[in-house]
């Protein structure tokens, strides 16, 4: 029997062993993984298909994309950063060779591997899937995450403008705080990220979220009073408040903008969340 090229639902990985192949040769073994990857699933679990949002879902949805973007030349609707980013490369290569579509002044309108971040979105919505925690594989997340960073314009755009979900945990008793995987998660996440109170809303719950992971769990009301506030405060003035600080630098804020995030950072952390109709940073 033959094997998947990629047991393990990387793209990179498929795509780099589509080098040296034409078009039609790309679209039959993408088509041929889907179905090899489908049936091991289905041998493996007795389910009929990969549940929506696992890593194998979102695998097979990219093959589907890529075997559309060659077959009608143009980039497919729904195509992310992440996915572009893992066939560049290949079709960087083919272009060398052949003409397909648009494809051509599509790449080539890309520079220095940047790719558009939705601006039109907000927040824009960094998800985690339960598949990425288990498997504590941070990269797609950071992968987005660090393109917030690339000119001192995105990171601009996105003050303030960003949220983090877990999916995958709605039917758990846990709060996500709780659960180690997530919260070993967060503290990879945090050790390469530690942006969190330039770019995270204060509106919404994932900043929350992530300071939480980064606090010990299980704790009474009455240890959390006396633990939280030394805790908190070290994080914000060891790591979060100069990590904030250097993307306030970056971009070129004037004192008085450092003072109003730092002072909205402080509510957020001490108040809760802001109202969705309140004021934006500005």
């Amino acid at each position: 029997m033959v094997s998947p090229i990629s047991p393990e639902y990387n793209l990179n990985k498929f795509c780099n062993h589509m080098f040296g192949k034409d078009p039609l040769a790309i679209m039959d073994a993408a088509s041929t993984e889907i179905s090899y990857n489908r049936r091991l699933y289905r041998e493996t679990t007795k389910e009929s298909d990969f549940r929506k949002g696992s890593k194998g879902r979102e695998y097979c949805d990219d093959l589907q994309k890529l075997i559309s973007l060659l077959m009608n030349g143009k980039v497919p609707v729904g195509a992310t950063p992440d996915f572009l980013a893992a066939v560049k490369p290949l079709v960087q290569h083919l272009l060398k060779k052949w003409e397909i579509g648009n494809l051509r002044q599509f790449f080539s309108d890309i520079q220095q591997e940047r790719f558009i971040l939705p601006k039109t979105i907000d927040p824009l919505v960094v998800v985690v899937s339960k598949a990425e925690v288990e498997a504590q594989d941070i990269s797609a997340a950071l992968n987005v995450l660090k393109r917030l960073t690339e000119t001192p314009g995105t990171a601009m755009e996105f003050v303030e403008r960003v949220d983090i979900a877990f999916h995958g945990y709605d039917h758990t008793s846990q709060e996500l705080f709780e659960i180690q995987e997530v919260r070993n998660f967060v503290y990879q996440l945090d050790d390469r990220f530690p942006f969190w109170l330039f770019f995270m809303s204060k509106q919404y719950l994932g900043l929350q979220c992530i300071l939480w992971c980064l606090l010990p769990p299980f704790l009474t009301e009455e240890a959390q009073s006396r633990i939280f506030p030394d805790r908190i405060n070290r994080l914000l003035m060891d790591r979060w408040f100069p990590a904030m600080n250097h993307m306030c630098e970056y971009v070129g804020f004037t004192e008085k903008q450092i003072e109003q995030l730092t002072e909205r950072a402080l509510k957020y952390i001490t108040i809760g969340r802001f109202p969705v109709d309140s004021e934006p940073f500005s």
